[in-house]
């Protein structure tokens, strides 16, 4: 067995890899009757990740993290390797995505790659159906700040009409008034919410922080 280290000749796999930003890149050789006997080489530096581009050395070593690429040939190389494979992927290399090659190194480890991250739809239910979601949340709290729905329309960008469609339509569900109306005067009129209002919204930003919570620690664990 003969292990060559070095970038290889121009246009190689080797050279590509090596360009491509490889800390190290080494080609074993294996002469006639040559019998490999589960002993590899290491790295002669320290790495964060080795990558072994082989197929008949790949249940041999040591801690592996096996890709196999199906591309869908009549003769597949090594087909017997996908049995053994911790990622499966359909071929052929060239439509591999950024993405399955972020999976494919947090599978091996390297969690910072992961591509795949948290994500929510949050809403409340009464009775088993939603009632309240971020959207009606974001409308409470704009009338809250604005003390108008007029206002509240303008700051969200949708139409006055279409507001008092989704305030309404979320108290039916609920059967309680999310809005109180104070009529015009010397002071003029304005809108504010109910104290049931003031609750949900607490309780929905309550079950957003938690769920942030969450997420930040799968993230940092995992």
């Amino acid at each position: 067995m003969e292990f060559i280290s070095g970038p290889g000749r121009m246009g190689s796999d080797t050279y590509r890899i090596y360009d491509a930003g490889a800390t190290e890149v080494a080609i074993l050789k294996f002469g006639p009757g040559s019998v490999m006997k589960g002993y590899l080489p290491k790295p002669s530096s320290e790495c964060d990740v080795v990558v072994w581009e082989t197929n008949s050395a790949a249940l041999l070593i040591e801690n592996s993290t096996i890709v196999y690429i199906d591309g869908d040939t009549p003769e597949p190389k090594n087909p017997e390797l996908s049995d053994h494979a911790s990622v499966l992927v359909d071929g052929p290399f060239e439509t591999v995505s950024p993405e399955i090659i972020g999976l494919t190194l947090s599978v091996a480890g390297l969690s910072n790659f992961n591509p795949v991250r948290p994500g929510w739809k949050l809403w409340l239910e009464s009775g088993g159906t939603p009632v309240f979601g971020r959207g009606v949340a974001s409308l409470l709290e704009a009338i809250r700040d604005s003390g108008s729905i007029l206002a509240a329309s303008r700051v969200t960008g949708i139409q006055y009409r279409r507001v008092w469609t989704l305030i309404s339509n979320t108290e039916q569900k609920l059967g309680v008034k999310l809005i109180h109306r104070s009529r015009g005067g010397s002071g003029g009129g304005g809108s504010s919410l109910t104290p049931v209002a003031t609750m949900l919204l607490k309780r929905y930003h309550f079950l957003e922080e938690a769920m942030a919570d969450a997420a930040k620690r799968l993230e940092e664990e995992y």
